[in-house]
């Protein structure tokens, strides 16, 4: 049972691979399997940001809010100034260099996830309220930003991460792989990365035995925005234009997906490796609707329905096991 449940999600995913191999032609093939990897690769990012917060017993649905604004953001600090138009908007003119702009990108992402956690952990607001509204207010500022406008041509060295290969390997699959084992290493072998899973399976315990919960949800939020800031710079580099709503209806799916895998919503629970799996799962499906060219608007019933599923799953799961 033990077994059984700890892999449950793997066996989802292999038995859900080998169904839409059989059934779609050339779905088995490298070229196919490679863009299930690329296309799962900036929600794997955001996983592993959510799935911390999770471990924390909260909820970041800002996420999708800081990938818009940092990505608005460095296109406006990297591109020439252009007269803006309905369709076509520039930048501010000071053309920075690609690397400075990378840097600004990842501690205003960690910036805004400090807001949130010093918010929610030190004024004692639900996690719920601050970070959606955090994402209004990002994706507002976005579109103020950008004047509501597309921001074509970023430079290549900035898109090496979304569009370059290292290796003869995407760098998206690369980095995305390397970033759930380096964050697995961290939750499950440093000090702080136990105190978050201590926080979140019994806060008032945690607090008595010494942990700083308060600077524990910090860090945890503060990783998380950074995380969508590297999210963010990642899908920008793919696919070389900004426009002010980038990364909308990306929290369903990110929750989603560590949630399948095996994320409690309760706090404490889950690992990484199985949220990953939860991503690849996420990833096999979209590709494969995609392929059979369902109606968008089915996708998102079916989208739906595996959220549904899932939650039902995180439930249920210890009297579902047991049964096993």
């Amino acid at each position: 049972m033990n077994h059984l449940a700890k892999y449950f999600i793997w066996y989802v995913l292999l038995i859900t691979f080998v169904c839409f191999s059989i059934f779609i032609p050339n779905f088995f093939s490298f070229s196919n399997s490679k863009n299930i990897l690329i296309g799962g690769s900036v929600l794997g990012i955001l996983v592993i940001g959510q799935s911390l917060c999770l471990f924390s017993r909260n909820l970041d649905l800002s996420a999708e809010g800081t990938v818009s604004l940092v990505t608005v953001i460095a296109a406006w600090l990297m591109l020439p100034a252009t007269e803006s138009t309905f369709a076509q908007a520039g930048g501010l003119g000071i053309e920075l260099h690609p690397i400075i702009v990378i840097l600004i990108m990842l501690s205003l992402g960690a910036v805004i996830g400090f807001i949130n956690g010093y918010l929610i952990a030190y004024i004692g607001m639900n996690f719920f309220i601050v970070t959606l509204a955090m994402q209004l207010v990002l994706r507002g500022s976005g579109f103020v930003i950008g004047e509501g406008a597309v921001m074509p041509g970023t430079p290549k060295l900035f898109n090496f991460l979304g569009g370059g290969q290292l290796w003869h390997i995407p760098m998206p699959i690369l980095a995305s792989f390397t970033m759930f084992l380096l964050f697995n290493y961290f939750v499950k072998s440093t000090t702080i990365g136990r105190k978050i899973f201590s926080v979140g399976s019994n806060q008032k315990a945690s607090i008595t035995v010494g942990i700083d919960y308060k600077k524990t949800v910090l860090i945890v939020y503060s990783l998380s925005g950074m995380l969508a800031a590297f999210a963010g710079w990642m899908l920008l580099g793919k696919l070389e234009i900004s426009v002010p709503n980038l990364g909308a209806e990306l929290t369903l799916n990110v929750v989603a997906a560590a949630v399948i895998g095996g994320v409690s919503l309760k706090g404490g629970e889950g690992s990484l490796i199985g949220a990953l799996a939860g991503v690849l799962l996420l990833a096999v499906i979209n590709n494969a609707l995609n392929i059979m060219n369902v109606d968008p608007f089915w996708v998102n019933a079916v989208r739906g329905f595996i959220i549904l599923v899932a939650l039902i799953i995180d439930a249920q799961k210890s009297r579902l096991f047991k049964t096993i």
